[in-house]
């Protein structure tokens, strides 16, 4: 895997708003540094005679208990201290970018 640059680094905490001190730009870059060997490591590992694993129990998981509806509350009783409500839905502030 190829190193994270201190321009990588500056761009995407512009993109998250954040203000990284020089310092801090080379230890977000020391810390994945680090993380890259460690993967290193872990692609070094001879996997070839493991099975795969669909699910990481052995155990069968039938105990949990079935699921009741046991109290439903109407939808107007739900929606009652709604600012804004619309077709029975909760309308909140767009927080997404164009």
């Amino acid at each position: 895997m190829e190193r994270i640059s201190k321009k990588q680094v500056y761009k995407l905490a512009q993109q998250l708003m954040l203000r990284l001190s020089e310092e801090e730009a080379d230890n977000i870059i020391a810390e994945f540094d680090t993380l890259l060997k460690q993967l290193d490591l872990l692609d070094q590992i001879d996997t070839s005679n493991v099975d795969e694993m669909i699910y990481p129990f052995e155990e069968p998981t039938d105990f949990f208990r079935e699921d009741i509806v046991d109290h439903v509350l109407p939808i107007e009783e739900v929606l009652y201290n709604a600012p804004v409500e619309e077709e029975g839905y909760f309308v909140i502030p767009k927080v997404v970018k164009d």
